[in-house]
């Protein structure tokens, strides 16, 4: 009788363990189902290599989103486009952003920001036969984004529009990533300011820029803007 109790509290407690093991995995799946960011922090990433103009760079396909060169042999500057999804879960307010490459002198920096940083204050372009640079409006809002590269210096900052249709009006993000005599620039609107529910896309972009490294090396005669890709684990 005792040899029939303790077989049967054995099988009592093995098919407790499988319930429970079988609720956990489900509570995983659910959780999984409902976090569409959970996806995409296990996976790897992939990141390809691209040539645009005389800027060689890595950067990773995230949040949905790939880098491409559509015009690879177009006049300069050359136009680059990282595009994201503009539906699902992890929707992008403006479907992508622009990237170019310029020289990293003073004038051409100034020129891609639209902007200049002096005396820890961002100054605008100023008015016809005014000063050539004029303190941002107060409701431009203006603010210093930090960004931390591999092998490159980052300037960036956001302002807001104040003309204009107000319904229409955004946030908008100016970027340069700073890599010896070259830069990567570009701007993108990363939230409309008469929605206050929508979501700021500006960490995800700054997440996908801070994934660009340069590449010193030359380019292989006959490369496309596109070669290579390779897999990162997270």
């Amino acid at each position: 009788m005792k040899s029939e109790g303790r077989a049967q509290a054995c099988k009592n407690l093995i098919l407790g363990l499988c319930i429970t093991g079988f609720a956990a995995a489900q509570s995983i799946s659910i959780a999984a189902a409902r976090d569409p960011n959970q996806d995409l922090t296990e996976r790897t990433m992939a990141t390809a290599e691209h040539v645009l103009g005389p800027c060689r760079f890595s950067i990773a396909s995230m949040f949905g989103g790939e880098f491409r060169v559509p015009r690879p042999d177009s006049s300069p500057p050359q136009q680059g486009a990282y595009y994201l999804p503009i539906t699902g879960p992890m929707a992008f307010l403006a479907g992508g952003f622009g990237v170019f490459c310029v020289d990293a002198t003073e004038e051409r920096i100034t020129s891609a920001l639209n902007a200049k940083y002096v005396g820890g204050h961002w100054q605008r372009y100023g008015p016809v036969n005014g000063p050539e640079f004029v303190p941002f409006e107060k409701l431009a809002n203006v603010r210093t984004v930090p960004l931390k590269g591999a092998n490159w210096t980052g300037m960036a900052y956001t302002e807001d529009d104040t003309t204009g249709d107000e319904r229409r009006r955004a946030r908008v993000f100016h970027f340069c990533l700073i890599h010896n005599a070259r830069a990567l620039c570009g701007n993108t609107p990363v939230k409309w300011l008469a929605d206050r529910k929508t979501r700021s896309d500006l960490d995800r972009i700054q997440a996908i820029l801070e994934s660009v490294r340069f590449l010193d090396s030359p380019t292989p005669t006959g490369a496309s803007a596109e070669s290579g890709a390779t897999t990162l684990g997270r």
